[in-house]
């Protein structure tokens, strides 16, 4: 419990360090552009931001445009320069969470003004509240600040249909074609991604790929200190993952951000508890993974396929080449032991988005 507890206190930290320097130089240096915020106190005017989205939209437009006035905010623990936006602030988190956390927060808002509660008395979560929690994982960069009004109009369905390719659609037309067509491409210089399909048998099945798959490398395990060691996640005759060998892990908040469901505890518990030894090493020796990177995958893909699919793809009788695949695609996006859960939440939605919304009717 003491990795995980740590783990929330740093995230509580950051976050409120992260508020301060918005509510405080942040907000005081966008007031000489903007008198709106100029005219109130420093809090109001953060709450007002994060209430109006054309507002936080221009705010994000004058920081882009005037970067340099908020060179002493944007310094490293050792009170350095940043201009890098994946580079770790002050704060402990890169300019590019702070802006997804910003970006998230003010959709969060406006969801729960825009979307009208249900009529039943009681519902265990809102309208709203599940919207978010399916979109969340895909709020990232502030381009998609406009768009906010758009993504309120989405079930909660469609977005996890629709997945990874969300962050594809820049504009209010590309969104709407996206919605319109969810199957369709949103980017004209790229061919739509070969989904995966469901032979005769019912067995899941990838399609050849432009490409003769390379082989997998050697496990990466002994040259990053952070990845997985298999003899501590399996169970003792390596056939099946050992779900409480992930409890600390699902207790970090960035992870339980990325998982869908995440109160769901016994069904997350069961859910790994079903992975073979064969998929979740190939998964892990491919590509280095950490534990809470490899829960957020497996919980992700199980969410994006059901549990039927989901356990001939990674259940104890798997073929690991189907795996194997997912691996080489893993390596193509640039996913390793460094990423971010979210990146890794993103990249599984993004292998089964044309698939998984089929998947789930059985």
């Amino acid at each position: 419990m003491g990795a995980g507890v740590d783990a929330m206190t740093d995230t509580a930290t950051a976050v409120a360090r992260i508020n301060n320097a918005l509510q405080g130089p942040v907000v005081e240096i966008l007031g000489q552009f903007l008198p709106e915020l100029k005219a109130l106190p420093r809090e109001q005017a953060y709450d007002r931001t994060l209430d109006d989205i054309g507002l936080l939209n221009r705010c994000f437009q004058i920081f882009r445009q005037e970067r340099q006035r908020f060179r002493t905010v944007l310094v490293d623990e050792r009170r350095r320069p940043v201009s890098d936006d994946n580079v770790p602030l002050s704060c402990g988190r890169t300019l590019a969470e702070v802006i997804a956390m910003v970006v998230r927060t003010a959709a969060k808002r406006y969801f729960r003004r825009a979307i009208a509660p249900r009529a039943e008395a009681g519902p265990a979560r809102s309208p709203a509240d599940e919207l978010y929690d399916a979109i969340k994982a895909y709020l990232l960069h502030e381009w998609q600040v406009p768009l906010v009004p758009s993504y309120a109009g989405m079930e909660p369905s469609l977005v996890r249909r629709i997945g990874a390719k969300l962050l594809d659609a820049r504009e209010p037309e590309a969104l709407a074609r996206l919605i319109a067509d969810p199957d369709a491409s949103t980017r004209p210089d790229m061919p739509p991604s070969k989904p995966m399909v469901v032979g005769t048998a019912g067995h899941a099945v990838f399609p050849p790929m432009a490409t003769q798959p390379r082989p997998l490398t050697p496990p990466c395990r002994p040259t990053h200190p952070r990845t997985a060691l298999l003899d501590d996640i399996l169970t003792p005759d390596r056939l099946r993952l050992r779900a409480e060998a992930f409890n600390n892990a699902l207790l970090d908040p960035e992870v339980r951000a990325a998982l869908p469901n995440a109160d769901q505890i016994i069904k997350i518990g069961d859910v790994l508890r079903g992975v073979g030894g064969v998929p979740a090493a190939t998964l892990v020796d491919g590509i280095g993974l950490r534990q809470d990177q490899l829960a957020v995958m497996l919980i992700v893909a199980h969410d994006s396929i059901g549990s039927t699919v989901f356990g001939r793809l990674f259940g104890p009788h798997a073929d690991p080449e189907l795996v194997a695949r997912i691996v080489d695609r893993a390596r193509l996006r640039g996913i390793g032991p460094d990423s971010d859960v979210l990146d890794c939440a993103i990249f599984m939605r993004g292998v089964f988005a044309r698939f998984g919304h089929r998947a789930r009717r059985g």
